[in-house]
């Protein structure tokens, strides 16, 4: 420059370039850094949405959950304060027995403590198990002798009360398990229904002290077998012969028989009441079975007697 000759300049021109190689280099990482952060604060900002729907879905499942034991867990509570009651009513008879010794005392503390002793076998959940068992085969025996009285359809499998679906199954010896809605006609329906009613009557009625009223109301049985009406309570179905019809007239007689045979076997201290449009064929002659009215037009008296209903204007 200027004639001169300066034999160090370009080193220094090399470490330039290389400073501004290196703050363009620095230039363009700063550049990229804005849409890598963005990305990443996307994608943290999804797997926080993520977190928070299965957290919602968490304590949906936790409310769901604690309203389902709600009841399981008062029974809990009160099942807790029951022993709770009987170890202060225990503490409260050795205090006694300690402080005096009264022979009349001494008689009251153990009959407490006898009845103390059998509240505990009454409350412990194993016992409870084992009585609803033997009282669910009890009835599911019961049953099945109703069953084949009145001759029904799987009368000879396994047949048991389920308490937990409110009907009846039945395990045939292929091991499969059906239920009363699957097997069958409406035969089967009404006979396995009258089969399980007086089943449980019967177990109540031998329980002695029992809450369940004993009488049972029961309305057309034979709607199944005669669907019409028939035209008065001493006459076959209009258009059906004896012979044609005597497998169904035998089938509503069972049904009669049955109830005639459960009565006998709570030596009637129970009430059946039966309405029924079925002659006098399907139930004539058999024991434990009266006719107390025929509601017909002509013939007895209605619920509501005609008197009462008055044939003069302001009555």
């Amino acid at each position: 420059m200027c004639a001169a000759v300066h034999t160090e300049g370009n080193p220094r021109l090399a470490e330039l370039q290389t400073l501004a190689n290196e703050l363009r280099t620095l230039t363009a990482t700063v550049h990229e850094a804005p849409a890598k952060l963005d990305q990443e604060i996307a994608g943290l900002r999804q797997e926080l949405r993520e977190l928070e729907a299965a957290i919602s879905k968490t304590r949906q499942k936790r409310k769901y959950l604690e309203s389902r034991s709600a009841a399981q867990a008062g029974q809990r509570q009160r099942v807790r304060q029951i022993y709770l009651f009987v170890g202060r009513v225990e503490q409260a008879l050795e205090n006694v027995t300690v402080s005096r010794n009264v022979d009349e005392l001494r008689e009251q503390v153990s009959r407490l403590a006898q009845r103390i002793a059998d509240l505990k076998r009454d409350l412990d959940p194993s016992a409870q198990r084992d009585r609803l068992n033997a009282a669910i085969d009890t009835v599911s025996a019961t049953i099945a002798n109703y069953a084949r009285l009145l001759t029904l359809e799987h009368a000879s499998e396994n047949v048991r009360l389920n308490i937990r679906e409110l009907t009846l199954q039945f395990s045939p010896l292929s091991g499969r398990t059906d239920f009363l809605w699957e097997v069958g006609s409406g035969q089967n329906w009404v006979g396995y229904h009258i089969a399980g009613l007086l089943a449980l009557h019967e177990h109540f009625i031998r329980l002695g002290q029992s809450p369940v009223p004993r009488f049972l109301l029961i309305d057309q049985p034979s709607q199944v077998y005669f669907p019409e009406a028939w035209p008065t309570m001493n006459e076959n179905s209009s258009g059906v012969t004896k012979g044609d019809s005597s497998s169904d007239i035998e089938g509503v007689r069972r049904i009669f028989s049955a109830l005639s045979h459960f009565l006998e076997a709570v030596a009637e201290q129970f009430q059946v009441i039966v309405t029924e449009h079925a002659g006098a064929i399907t139930w004539q002659g058999l024991p434990n079975v009266h006719l107390v009215g025929n509601w017909r037009e002509n013939h007895d008296e209605y619920l509501i007697p005609a008197a009462w209903l008055g044939n003069e204007e302001g009555d």
